[in-house]
């Protein structure tokens, strides 16, 4: 009797450490594919208790491709990875400036659905809450 309490408890132990390793890499998987081959287009942005509509009018528009390529309406196109760092999905975005330089933006996503986008950034050290809707 001890050896199956002992035996289950083994089994238990690693179902447990298992689905934990495999956590971050499913959650950027579902993030990735939330976020992929759709349109976002900014509705609005919160900075500091500054709120910012831009809904009804020609606005932001980013789009994430499956094989990793993102482009935006400012012409800026590059590359993204999905990851997970510290438990925070994030998207890490390296494009290249008019100029030509490099350059990387990392955005925190606060939530991802269907047609709903929320990030966050931060630009000279004031965050910026960033919601999109596909369409």
């Amino acid at each position: 009797m001890k050896f199956i309490y002992t035996l289950l408890i083994a089994i238990f132990s690693f179902s447990i450490i298992a689905c934990n390793k495999e956590t971050a890499t499913t959650q950027a998987d579902v993030m990735n594919t939330l976020l992929t081959n759709k349109s976002w287009y900014l509705d609005y942005s919160i900075t500091g208790s500054n709120t910012k509509s831009y809904v009804g009018q020609p606005t932001f528009m980013v789009t994430y491709y499956k094989d990793g390529r993102t482009e935006d309406s400012d012409g800026l196109k590059g590359t993204y990875t999905v990851e997970v760092i510290n438990n925070q999905s994030q998207i890490h975005v390296q494009v290249k400036t008019a100029s030509g330089n490099p350059m990387e933006v990392i955005y925190n996503i606060l939530s991802v659905g269907d047609n709903k986008l929320a990030l966050s950034k931060v630009v000279t050290g004031t965050p910026t809450q960033l919601y999109f809707t596909s369409k």
